[in-house]
């Protein structure tokens, strides 16, 4: 017997779409790879804590998560990071470091060409 694998969650539904269109639209693969990988099962998607973070970007960086950030570690630099979630510990970490947390949202209508960015997850 199969499991539905249907999103319900129609906010979600709607940024996939979005994020979708916005490749078509500007031919950049990043927000095609991005949507395919909010697509995939929620036990599949990208949790970093910040320590993973801090390990492998440098400073003043743009990174993106697909999935949620978690707060275990401390952050070096002050990186503009945009998730589909973070947790509150992980916001106020950046925050207080100088970096901004945005949603992937935002970070599409601020770079849609996605020049620039990083995928962590």
């Amino acid at each position: 017997m199969s499991s539905n694998s249907k999103k319900t969650n129609d906010a979600l539904i709607a940024l996939i779409g979005d994020l979708k269109a916005q490749s078509r639209s500007t031919g950049a693969a990043l927000w095609r790879d991005v949507a395919l990988r909010l697509e995939a099962s929620r036990s599949n998607w990208a949790e970093p804590n910040l320590s993973r973070l801090s390990r492998t970007v440098g400073e003043d960086e743009t990174i993106l998560v697909p999935g949620k950030l978690l707060g275990s570690g401390e952050i070096i630099g002050s990186p503009s990071v945009a998730a589909y979630s973070v947790s509150a510990g992980a916001r106020s970490k950046i925050e207080a470091a100088g970096g901004r947390v945005m949603s992937i949202r935002d970070l599409m209508n601020d770079n849609p060409n996605g020049k620039g960015v990083r995928i962590l997850g």
